[in-house]
């Protein structure tokens, strides 16, 4: 029997889904516009100095790999994550890291396939 919440947390979750999957395409739309991927920075924001948002656009690119990289693990890190959160809440970044409080008390999507694989058996 489905409880309240897990239903809850089940409608949340789909809705997470779909913000990523629009994410995707919004992201897939921006590139489609501009035409090329060299062109993104620059055209996105016309009124900055090239050179200062192409350093910071290169920067975002090492930072979304690292990103996938973290993601693709099965399991979160929880130490990592708790360092990482106390670190960033330590230098002020208040919100930077009531987010990754949020990443450690949020099950990830990998934990997520292997329970409901786990439940139906």
């Amino acid at each position: 029997m489905t409880t309240h919440h897990q239903a809850d947390q089940a409608l949340a979750a789909r809705a997470l889904s779909s913000a990523e999957y629009l994410a995707g395409v919004l992201a897939a739309a921006e590139l489609d516009v501009v035409g090329q991927p060299q062109k993104l920075p620059e055209l996105l924001f016309p009124d900055l100095d090239a050179d200062a948002v192409r350093r910071v656009w290169d920067l975002a690119i090492i930072v979304g790999y690292r990103l996938r990289k973290l993601t693709e693990q099965p399991r979160w890190d929880d130490a990592a994550l708790r360092r990482l959160r106390g670190a960033l809440a330590e230098a002020g970044y208040v919100g930077m890291a009531q987010l990754t409080e949020r990443s450690l008390n949020t099950l990830h999507p990998a934990d997520a396939d292997q329970h409901a694989t786990r439940d139906r058996a």
